[in-house]
Parts: C-alpha cells; structure tokens; sequence
C-alpha cells in the first residue's frame, strides 16, 4: 500500500498538547527533580569539604557527560526498536514520542519547556532518589565521587531533550548556537544524520560524541539482533529489515 507523505508543519503551527493530568505530572517531576538534585548536591557539597579531589571533578564532569550522551543513544535506540506506544504507562509518555518525532521532527520545537524536559525528569527521578538513600555521599571518598558524578550525568540528562530541541530550531538561542559550533551540545548538522530514512543510526542526542564509533562498529545494529534473539517472541528481523519501504518517508 502507497504510504502518504508527512504533514509538513512550521515551529510557529501549534499542535496537540499532552493530556493535563500528564503535564501536572511532568511539573513535579521537574520539581522533583531540582528538589532531588539539590539534596545530592548538599552532599557532595559536603563531602568536597570533607575530602577534597577538586582536581578530579573536571574529570568527573567529563565522563558524566559523556556517559549521559550514551545513555541518550541508548534509551533512543531501545524506543525507536522496540515496544509500542500501546504499552501501559512506556508506551503514550514516553515511546510515542520517538517515533512520532520522525514523521513530525519540528514538533519538538513547538514544545514549552516542561512538554520538553518533564520525561527525562520523570525517568530520572527513580535512580536520583535511590542514590540519595542509599549512597554514603557525604562520608565516604567513593560515595562522595559517585554522588558528583551521578549528580552531573543526571543534569546531562535532563538536560538532553533541550538540546535535542536546540537542534531543530530554525533560530535557536545565541548561547546555544555557540555551543553547538564548538561541539558541546547537539547540533543540527550532526543529528540531520540521524533523519535520514531509515532512522537508524546516530542515536546520540545529549552531544553525539559517540555517533561515529558507534556507526562505524555497526553497535546498534549488533545490539538489536542480539536483543531480538534473547527477548521471547521477537522478530529475528532488524526494524529496517522488518518495515521496509515503510521507512522511505
């Protein structure tokens, strides 16, 4: 059957907005999360004074922001290839979104700032407030250099759909057109790649410093046939083996 191309829209026509009672939930989870990160960040506060290593945080920060790019790559990797937006509570908050966003890229721009980044919060938040109970962060050296890091891949986090955002705007923020020259965030250029048919590669959103090795050592799609042979009942078949032309947009 001949598929219909997308609707093309603009950054300036509105769209559906999510349901209310999922937008009040989006508001505490970003609350939520700023309340949490604050608490983590008083330990390790407290812990920097107990114990010093200010020279490892730049290090620190570093890895934890290179650590949230691949997490990025990952968690978009498994919504584009796996589940359904069927699924309960996965599936209409968080799946849909993915694999709308390839027939609607410019949907995102259109999004206010807790449409945005409230998922990520609410994603988070279940690892934050499992560190801040469990992790001795503010006695313990080890505890202290996990909390900051944990801390800084946390905000990398929440902070990746924004630039993911950035990435498809017409006209972006100076500060964050800046950023994107030098490599720091998710530029347009860098992440076009990712949407060309058939979606399958460059996954990485936060900066996408990984999207080359991981293209070039075919990582994902090794990871999904190896996925697909250890899940019951999944097609054996690649997505882009399995949809075909469905994938020609």
């Amino acid at each position: 059957m001949d598929q219909q191309p997308p609707h093309q829209v603009t950054e300036s026509q509105p769209i559906a907005e999510t349901s209310r009672g999922h937008y009040i939930l989006e508001i505490l989870g970003i609350v939520s999360f700023f309340m949490l990160a604050l608490l983590v960040g008083t330990e390790v506060y407290q812990g920097m004074a107990t114990f010093g290593y200010l020279w490892l945080l730049p290090v620190i920060a570093v890895i934890a922001y290179l650590a949230a790019d691949f997490i990025s790559g990952f968690v978009h990797f498994l919504a584009d290839n796996f589940g359904s937006s069927e699924m309960p509570i996965i599936g209409p908050g968080f799946i849909s979104g993915f694999r709308d966003h390839h027939v609607d890229p410019k949907g995102i721009t259109r999004h206010d700032f807790v449409d945005t980044n409230g998922n990520n919060s609410l994603v988070s938040l279940p690892f934050m407030l499992l560190a801040w109970l469990v992790v001795p962060i503010e006695t313990t050296v080890g505890g202290y250099l996990f909390g900051a890091f944990f801390l800084l891949v946390s905000l990398a986090v929440f902070l990746t759909n924004q630039f993911h955002k950035w990435a498809h705007m017409e006209d972006p923020p100076s500060f964050a057109v800046w950023l994107q020259r030098r490599g720091l965030i998710l530029s347009e250029e860098h992440h076009d790649i990712h949407h060309a048919s058939p979606y399958d590669t460059y996954y990485c959103i936060t900066v996408g410093v990984w999207n080359p090795l991981l293209d070039q050592t075919r990582f994902f799609e090794r990871t999904e046939r190896l996925l697909r042979r250890v899940i019951p009942g999944a097609d054996a078949r690649l997505r882009v083996e399995r949809e075909g032309s469905l994938n020609e947009r």
